[in-house]
């Protein structure tokens, strides 16, 4: 089973399979231009025909089923310099083919691996000229042909012009992205901002969700859940602390009557004024509630019975049925 980096190699992979199999291929023509009136076997020639017209597509088959593809590539080009420098010493270091192929090969390393590309390109290509030189020998050509030297500088400035365009293209494209992510980055900013208000809303609507929770929507005190939850949890900490903890009943009498003669809203609005009443009194670690009905509760945490009792005569009000 292929792994996904052999499935969808890098893309440096593709780019310079295009540009080895279109150089390599114009390098053949101009080295058998060369190579024309030399008496060479047919073993000479179709190890050529297998150097420079079929290895580019091994080569590429070779990156593209690694499972590291961009380092394949990379370990391919630096193999190209060391084959190419072997055929400048086949052929005797004519002066163009040589340059041709020096130039070419070095600039494909330096785009790719940068000042160590170049470094490691002189050392492969001199490599390969030092194993062609031990292989045919010595062999210096420095005169070339004329249309050689025509073909050498057509192909040199395709290949210059060919990756001035693939810098073009890449550099497009990269600016393309950049765009994209700054237009991206200012949505996404946008968006941070709608979510951060959002977030602001919504905890507000739990704050106040939480409030109508425990107050009573009539009088506005805490109602008899909060009171449940609050009167335990002030239990335990004036038990742990040793503080008083004082509880006041209230109850209206003749409410009924009061609902009876003038109705349920002259009934809702004495609550209201009861439940201000009740808050306006309190401290701020009291906790008045609406118990039900006419019954309210006034919670007085670190408060003695003696104190409690002496502001429930002071909240006292004798009332006459009417």
């Amino acid at each position: 089973m292929r792994s996904s980096s052999a499935t969808k190699p890098h893309w440096i992979v593709p780019t310079h399979y295009r540009m080895r199999a279109g150089s390599f291929a114009y390098a053949f023509l101009f080295c058998a231009l060369h190579l024309r009136e030399g008496d060479y076997s047919i073993w000479f020639w179709a190890f050529s025909v297998v150097q420079f017209l079929v290895y580019p597509h091994i080569a590429y088959w070779r990156a593209r089923s690694a499972k590291d593809t961009q380092k394949a590539e990379l370990q391919n080009l630096l193999l190209d310099n060391f084959v190419l420098g072997g055929w400048s010493a086949a052929l005797g270091f004519p002066l163009w083919i040589t340059f041709t192929l020096f130039i070419t090969s070095s600039i494909s390393c330096t785009i790719s691996l940068g000042r160590p590309g170049l470094v490691k390109s002189i050392a492969t290509f001199g490599g390969g000229s030092l194993l062609g030189i031990a292989l045919v020998g010595l062999q210096v050509s420095a005169n070339d042909d004329p249309l050689v030297t025509l073909m050498c500088a057509l192909g040199l400035s395709v290949y210059l012009m060919s990756i001035a365009h693939i810098a073009f293209t890449r550099t497009s494209s990269l600016r393309k992205l950049t765009e994209r992510l700054k237009q991206s980055e200012g949505q996404l900013q946008q968006a941070n901002e709608v979510l951060s208000k959002r977030l602001v809303e919504i905890q507000a609507l739990q704050a106040q969700l939480h409030e109508h929770a425990n107050r009573d929507p009539l009088t506005g005190l805490y109602n008899r859940r909060y009171l449940q939850t609050t009167l335990e949890r002030e239990l335990a900490r004036c038990r742990r602390l040793g503080l008083p903890l004082s509880l006041m009943i209230i109850d209206m009498d003749h409410f009924k009557s009061i609902n009876d003669k003038f109705g349920h809203n002259a009934g809702d609005e004495v609550l209201r004024q009861l439940g201000l009443l009740l808050n306006e009194g309190a401290r701020l670690e009291d906790v008045p509630c609406r118990y039900g009905g006419e019954e309210f509760v006034l919670l007085f945490p670190n408060m003695s019975p003696e104190i409690a009792l002496k502001r429930g005569e002071q909240r006292k009000r004798p009332v006459n049925p009417p």
